[in-house]
């Protein structure tokens, strides 16, 4: 049997052992959130929200390699911005910023969620389309550089339009 004391103390440790388990529960829930963000910050591009070229590399091997091993078609998109640089210098590089941030919500728009988009370089795109042969490749092209042609940035009360070159591979294992 135990005394009102011992019976007190009991009490008191089971509080804190409680507190301490929030504790490291809340510090745990704050790690997961430091990682994702950090993750955030090493795999996407800080101005169109898009995967980075480093993670782009690191997917398209892993593609090819899934690829090979399923015996499973997949393409890849690469397109850059037609005169982007006058772009920059009619309008100013906040609005060439703005003009790429656009055009990376149409891609989204535009792809599969299983599809792995990339700004890969100043103005140019990659898209990894696992799962994809040439028709599937054809269509999404047609219908991106399309969405692209149609997209248009207000700047100071004027429409600029974009326009893209593009090239566009399948690999058939």
């Amino acid at each position: 049997m135990t005394t009102p004391s011992e019976k007190s103390l009991l009490e008191q440790l089971a509080a804190e052992l409680n507190q301490t388990k929030e504790q490291v529960e809340q510090l745990t829930l704050e790690l997961k959130e430091a990682k994702a963000n950090l993750q955030q910050l090493v795999y996407r591009d800080g101005l169109s929200g898009l995967y980075n070229h480093r993670y782009f590399q690191e997917m398209i091997n892993k593609e090819l390699e899934r690829s090979l091993r399923y015996s499973s078609p997949f393409s890849l998109v690469i397109f850059d911005l037609d005169a982007f640089a006058q772009v920059n210098e009619t309008y100013g590089h906040q609005s060439g910023d703005l003009i790429l941030m656009n055009i990376a919500r149409v891609v989204e728009r535009e792809v599969r969620p299983s599809d792995i988009v990339a700004r890969y370089g100043g103005e140019e795109f990659a898209i990894i389309l696992p799962e994809t042969d040439f028709p599937g490749l054809n269509l999404l092209s047609g219908r991106l550089c399309q969405s692209i042609r149609e997209m248009a940035t207000l700047v100071d009360d004027e429409e600029i339009k974009a326009t893209v070159c593009l090239g566009a591979v399948t690999f058939v294992p």
